[in-house]
């Protein structure tokens, strides 16, 4: 304890420190009472059913990792003093309601005490506008650490860097774009975590080579507007490398991840610090990698089975997959004779 009181000292005597836990806490979306996603598919219920069944956006409050979280902050002895859950539920969505991001949370709430209709054409219709626009969603989709100031989260700036920027496609224009009889906005937005299929195509493995002492393969990120994984460093690809013996048995595995790494705030620990590492895989980035094989084996690999998923580990483990709150189903699968 004796070491924790200068690091606090410290800490309060930082006004940069105290203004970004401040601007965490601040709502991203309009306060006040809402109804509930319910009230909106009496009428909206193709985008209700997007919404419910494919989006993430329904699980924000629900998920494993977010629970994790708002658990370990709010009941650390000293991050719970200035980090409450306030600046989870700032983006994640309404505590008392616990639908995570629902319709008010972006189009915001209901106008009280007059029908719905004119709450559509005083409030919802022209609010179109704003929201697509690509900044619009930026205001939980770009975040950074409230003490070293480091990118948490960097989609927003990913996208304003890619190539689908600068051709004019937005955040809305991919993941909202209208389907085959769709009324609407596409509004399940699509995630990896509802629907692993959705990087088929996107995430490619060519150019496989071996030799006695190193296996080679091309990785590419075929999406143009951001980097994979997206988001913070709770989301985690990793590609995973089975070498098999002639009759299929294992002789051993590697794993090569490809997230965003964070030192922990020091002493105290839990809360990420400072940007330590960035593997992700960049929009349009081919990276070549090589693995390194052992010499001491008796049997040389015959086979290589190669696996790509997505992993979800709460940020105060630091990337261990091994710890994950979920783990998805392999994204690609291939095997390859050597």
């Amino acid at each position: 304890m004796v070491m924790v009181i200068p690091f606090l000292v410290m800490l309060v005597a930082s006004c940069s420190t105290f203004d970004n836990i401040n601007d965490l806490r601040k709502l991203r979306y309009q306060g006040g009472s809402q109804k509930g996603a319910e009230v909106c598919a009496s009428c909206h219920e193709q985008v209700y059913n997007q919404w419910s069944k494919r989006s993430r956006h329904s699980l924000a409050t629900k998920s494993k990792p977010f629970r994790h979280a708002v658990k370990t902050y709010s009941n650390h002895f000293i991050i719970g003093q200035f980090m409450d859950e306030t600046m989870c539920y700032s983006c994640h969505g309404r505590k008392e309601v616990n639908e995570g991001v629902n319709c008010e949370t972006c189009h915001g709430t209901v106008l009280p005490g007059v029908p719905i209709e004119k709450t559509h054409s005083d409030k919802f219709t022209p609010r179109l506008k704003e929201m697509r626009k690509p900044d619009f969603c930026a205001r939980c989709h770009q975040s950074k650490t409230p003490i070293s100031g480091d990118a948490l989260s960097s989609t927003f700036t990913d996208w304003q860097a890619s190539k689908a920027a600068a051709s004019g496609k937005t955040c809305q224009s991919c993941h909202m774009k209208k389907r085959n009889g769709d009324e609407r906005a596409y509004h399940g937005f699509d995630t990896f975590i509802r629907d692993e299929s959705i990087y088929q195509g996107d995430i490619t493995i060519s150019r496989i080579r071996t030799s006695r002492r190193e296996l080679r393969l091309t990785i590419e990120n075929r999406i143009g507007g951001h980097s994979i994984p997206a988001g913070g460093p709770t989301r985690i690809l990793a590609l995973e490398l089975s070498f098999r013996d002639r009759e299929g048995g294992e002789l051993f595995t590697r794993r090569i991840t490809f997230a965003k790494r964070f030192s922990l705030l020091p002493i105290v620990g839990t809360v990420p610090f400072m940007l330590s590492e960035n593997t992700q895989l960049r929009s349009n980035e081919k990276r070549v990698l090589r693995v390194a094989l052992p010499e001491d084996i008796l049997l040389q690999p015959k086979r290589v089975v190669i696996v790509l998923r997505m992993y979800e580990v709460s940020e105060e483990y630091e990337g261990n997959v091994d710890k994950a709150h979920w783990v998805s189903k392999p994204i690609l699968k291939r095997e390859v004779g050597l």
